[in-house]
């Protein structure tokens, strides 16, 4: 019996969370709407691409000075290879921004870094806060275009893969 309402409590904590993280994704209505069909095309642009997520608080970090063709080709050496990437924020905790993602990096293609994200808990609900925010664009298959002026993909040391 205990087993039961054990399961259960962590059915609700599952849904919470779920909550949580579709509420902080999803667009607000009202005032913002106005404001947004009055910018220039430029200002639309750059807040696309800082796209808040969780009440304007965090947003996604482009490095200053970055040109995506040239920074996606430092990561050539993950092609074909399992790694981590670390995604870039403004206004986020350190831990969630330090956040290393299991990838397997599949290739580079006009300054992006085409990987496939491997299994960890929550991960489409992390994904769906990863398009949103910009930090990544879905691709073909179950590819995503990594941005590489907002993310880093570092080495999965062997001992951490229990390989």
């Amino acid at each position: 019996m205990a087993s039961n309402s054990n399961f259960r409590r962590w059915i609700v904590v599952g849904l919470v969370a779920l909550g949580v993280v579709l509420a902080a994704t999803l667009p607000r209505r009202g005032s913002e709407e106005a404001e947004q069909d009055s910018e220039p095309a430029e200002a639309s642009e750059a807040s696309r691409r800082q796209a808040p997520l969780d009440g304007g608080k965090a947003s996604r970090r482009i490095a200053d000075g970055c040109e995506p063709i040239d920074e996606s080709l430092k990561y050539e050496e993950f092609v074909g290879k399992r790694a981590l990437a670390v995604l870039s924020w403004n206004g986020m905790s350190e831990p969630a921004a330090g956040l290393k993602i299991p990838v397997y990096v599949v290739g580079i293609e006009d300054g992006t870094i085409g990987v496939r994200f491997l299994q960890f808990p929550m991960r489409e609900q992390y994904l769906g806060i990863w398009l949103g925010s910009g930090h990544i664009r879905s691709g073909p298959k179950d590819v995503f275009l990594l941005e590489p002026c907002s993310a880093t993909i570092v080495a999965w040391p062997a001992m951490e893969r229990g390989d």
